[in-house]
């Protein structure tokens, strides 16, 4: 009867889809990119420090590669030479979908505009050779405005990261695309179709994920691995540090030797004097003082204009009239 038919529930036979579902098709549609429909994936993490970005892409990786928990410490890489290292072991294996995250991207080389630019063209050439694998990338980094126009191209989405808590991040997720008719990019959240016997239904978008920690033998090695990568950080940043005060030493003393040359010419102006045009002679201060002829010319302009300033301190040289 029609009582019967109105008093069905609904709710329980369309059931609306929950969190967990939406994200087991987040999931299983990156999934589905990588290992079935043959395309590649590259993703730039970014936020602010300590919010969960470098667990967030191990935890991505873990998720999407099931050959990344063994090779953990040779799939999470710091500079550009570790991951040609890594995108050739996953060529020599012939490794479809396999993930590699660059941790930290741009602070073991130059974190400016020219580390992406190197770096883009470094992942495009190796996107081509390995391009039948269908790779995951993740990027890791602070600064969003690093990333040039080259890298976003690369990229496919773009993942802000925030926590409020210890136990979780929050991820709002960006797919992003270009214009080929302007230089412009344009980003949206996921969106998803959800189908009742085949007909499309209700829409869906996914506007953040909340994702929690990796596995706790995951965690360890990933912190092992990434505190040894910033002990060397530390550890070449003290030492550029020492060059610098090094070098900067190094100019200090070279300059006082050049004004210690100088004082010489001066007391000694006859033996660097030309008798012909009574001027000092480059050469002959080249000679003694076994100097570049850069610094030679330097120690006469400064012999010379010491030399005038001094005649016209000198007595008796005012000779203005009252």
């Amino acid at each position: 009867s029609m009582k019967d038919f109105y008093e069905m529930d609904f709710n329980s036979i369309y059931k609306e889809p929950d969190s967990f579902d939406i994200a087991r098709v987040f999931y299983n549609r990156l999934w589905m990119k990588l290992h079935v429909f043959n395309f590649s994936l590259l993703v730039l993490f970014y936020g602010k420090h300590r919010v969960g970005k470098s667990l967030a892409a191990v935890l991505f990786a873990y998720i999407l590669d099931e050959t990344f928990e063994k090779n953990l410490e040779s799939r999470v890489v710091y500079n550009s030479k570790s991951f040609l290292a890594a995108m050739k072991e996953i060529r020599n294996n012939k490794i479809k979908g396999g993930a590699i995250i660059f941790d930290e991207a741009g602070s073991s080389e130059l974190a400016s505009h020219r580390w992406y630019e190197d770096a883009a063209k470094v992942i495009s050439s190796n996107l081509q050779a390995c391009g039948y694998l269908n790779p995951y990338i993740g990027f890791v980094t602070q600064n969003f405005a690093f990333v040039n126009t080259q890298a976003r191209k690369l990229s496919q989405g773009v993942f802000e990261v925030d926590r409020v808590t210890n136990k979780c991040s929050r991820i709002k997720p960006f797919w992003i695309e270009n214009n080929p008719w302007t230089s412009k990019f344009y980003r949206r959240y996921p969106i998803f179709c959800e189908k009742r016997n085949g007909i499309p239904s209700n829409v869906y978008k996914l506007g953040m994920i909340k994702v929690g920690l990796p596995p706790k033998d995951i965690m360890e090695r990933y912190i092992a691995h990434s505190q040894a990568f910033k002990d060397k950080l530390l550890d070449d940043s003290e030492r550029d540090i020492d060059i610098m005060n090094t070098q900067r030493q190094m100019e200090n003393a070279y300059v006082t030797d050049l004004n210690e040359i100088v004082e010489q010419v001066k007391n000694h102006l006859s033996s660097y004097t030309s008798s012909s045009k009574h001027r000092l002679d480059e050469d002959l201060i080249r000679h003694d003082f076994k100097l570049k002829h850069r610094d030679a010319k330097v120690v006469k302009l400064l012999a010379e204009k010491s030399i005038e300033a001094s005649r016209h301190q000198a007595p008796g040289t005012n000779t203005h009239t009252k």
